[in-house]
């Protein structure tokens, strides 16, 4: 994969509060149910992940979501109010109703851009 920006800012986020939170990758692995080598992969910025994978990290690491936007979306901060809303919702779902929500969204958003 081509180097990514956004990828390398998100991956340094997780790294960040990960060392502030005294926490090891095998720890966070396990907290956020992501394979250790997915997670060394997100934290190196060479693989995106998904939103449910980005929200189970964000709770495991104690941080809201809006903690991996870029930081030019700090500017809009009812964007990250209204995923936080919308991401509360989601986990209380049941696994593949949850799957369905993300393929969907995950859908609509392809097909913006």
């Amino acid at each position: 994969m081509a180097y990514d920006p956004v990828l390398a800012d998100i991956g340094a986020k997780i790294v960040k509060r990960r060392e502030e939170l005294h926490m090891t990758a095998s720890d966070l692995s396990i907290l956020a149910e992501v394979s250790a080598n997915s997670l060394s992969l997100y934290e190196s910025g060479q693989r995106a992940m998904g939103i449910d994978k980005m929200y189970r990290i964000a709770r495991a690491l104690k941080s809201p979501f809006s903690y991996f936007q870029p930081d030019e979306l700090s500017v809009y901060p009812e964007a990250a109010e209204e995923c936080s809303s919308v991401f509360e919702k989601l986990e209380v779902l049941p696994t593949e109703k949850r799957r369905l929500l993300v393929r969907m969204f995950q859908a609509q958003i392809a097909s913006l851009e």
